[in-house]
């Protein structure tokens, strides 16, 4: 990542694009320091220049905007909160985000004709006006739209008019994923969703997350992609997703061995009796970009009773944990909580709960791996493939005021679980930690 005096130089230079809106004032700004701390701006913008001034200063590494229009777009109540008055809503975008994973020329093509072929079905489909098309600075590209009919937006009780929007977004969300498009799901039905901004530079990548016209789309990445803005320490994009270095640390040893040419042996082999390697995945509990935070990550001994359970589901709930996520593989069952925890007060938990050697591994790592694949032997699953049980409702929802981890939220969606989308703040990146081991 680029140090912060990168940053200020970028946004010295460069002005964000709010051209594409109407009424930026109406939008709420966020952005993320290179520290990785959130910070909501105080005041509204109308103009691109009042917006520079200030990320010029500050120095972030990733600016976003809300997909909302607000009558005022300053310090919104969570939806949850019953005590504060409902914010007037005006307007929401309907935006859409296509991403393919890694960096690279050939998957960031692939969402390029992913995202080519959802406008073009929308065009057909259903009445918007085109807004925007953006290229993310990282994976992806994005599609804002406004819709046409602005029925909804008349209804007169604040709460009844956004979760009708909601509702809509929602309907049109399934409708865009039974045609087949690898949307992002949690961005489209959500009101207080925020976006990456045109202008801004993308604090992993180093490239600018820039407007792009609709003949560029039309046509392939490599007669345009020089035309992008970045930064010069920008990130090389490479062309193809893994190279050799990856592609082969992805393999297990059993396969490597496999590969590799037999030595001729003309004499006579001794039988060995070996214990056979056994291979797995494993999760890090780190909160990656952050210092000192872990996710809880653990899997329930098989020699847990019922009544240690629910003590368990008690004792998660009273830190504010939840949710906790629960899979189950050959009887087992692992327990996922995709909150930022401070690592000490997680460690000690984990010692009183009935986890000490997972406790041990945190003090003397400053995380831990947890095993997050069945188990193969010489290239052979010998446990059953994860199963997702639900949320474990008796641990509670949770403390809002501990923020999530963006790592394991993105473990879970990579997991195929459909999230909620996530009030409160955000710590670390979405960038598991992920490496494959052998056991004897």
């Amino acid at each position: 990542m680029l140090p912060r005096e990168a940053f200020q130089s970028w946004y010295g230079s460069n002005r964000p694009d709010l051209d594409w809106l109407d009424k930026p004032s109406r939008h709420q700004f966020r952005w993320r320091q290179v520290n990785d701390r959130w910070v909501t701006a105080s005041r509204q913008f109308s103009t691109p220049e009042s917006l520079q001034n200030v990320l010029a200063k500050q120095g972030p590494r990733d600016v976003y905007i809300g997909t909302s229009a607000w009558l005022t777009p300053l310090d919104l109540p969570k939806r949850a909160e019953e005590e504060r008055p409902q914010p007037i809503l005006l307007d929401h975008l309907v935006v859409f985000d296509i991403d393919e994973r890694p960096f690279c020329y050939r998957r960031l093509e692939r969402a390029r004709k992913a995202t080519l072929g959802l406008l073009q079905w929308l065009d057909a489909h259903e009445d918007l006006t085109l807004l925007c098309i953006s290229y993310s600075g990282g994976k992806g590209f994005h599609l804002i739209l406004r819709e046409n009919d602005r029925s909804l937006f008349s209804i007169p009780e604040p709460r009844e008019r956004e979760d009708a929007v909601r509702a809509s977004r929602k309907a049109l969300l399934d409708r865009v994923l039974a045609a087949g498009f690898p949307v992002d799901t949690t961005v489209t039905s959500d009101t207080r969703r925020i976006i990456r901004l045109p202008g801004s530079l993308h604090g992993t990548t180093g490239w600018c997350c820039s407007r792009l016209t609709r003949q560029q789309l039309d046509q392939p990445l490599k007669r345009w992609k020089h035309q992008l803005q970045r930064h010069p320490q920008a990130t090389a994009m490479p062309h193809w997703p893994y190279g050799p270095r990856t592609f082969l640390s992805t393999l297990t040893k059993a396969t490597l061995r496999r590969l590799q040419p037999r030595k001729k042996n003309t004499k006579v082999k001794m039988q060995e009796n070996h214990a056979p390697t056994t291979t797995t995945f494993q999760i890090s509990t780190q909160v990656v970009g952050t210092k000192g935070r872990s996710a809880f990550l653990a899997w329930v001994p098989h020699r847990w009773s019922d009544g240690q359970l629910d003590a368990l589901s008690q004792r998660l709930n009273t830190l504010g944990w939840g949710p906790v996520h629960r899979f189950s593989s050959s009887g087992k069952t692992l327990l996922v909580a995709p909150r930022a925890l401070p690592i000490d007060q997680l460690r000690k938990a984990l010692q009183g709960m009935g986890w000490p050697s997972l406790s041990s591994e945190m003090k003397r790592l400053g995380h831990a791996w947890v095993d997050a694949s069945p188990a193969k032997v010489e290239g052979e699953i010998i446990e059953e493939e994860f199963q997702y049980e639900g949320v474990w409702e008796a641990a509670g929802d949770g403390n809002q005021s501990i923020p999530w981890s963006a790592t394991h939220l993105e473990l879970l969606k990579r997991w195929g679980v459909q999230t909620a989308q996530v009030d409160g703040e955000v710590a670390g990146r979405a960038e598991p930690a992920l490496r494959m081991v052998s056991k004897v």
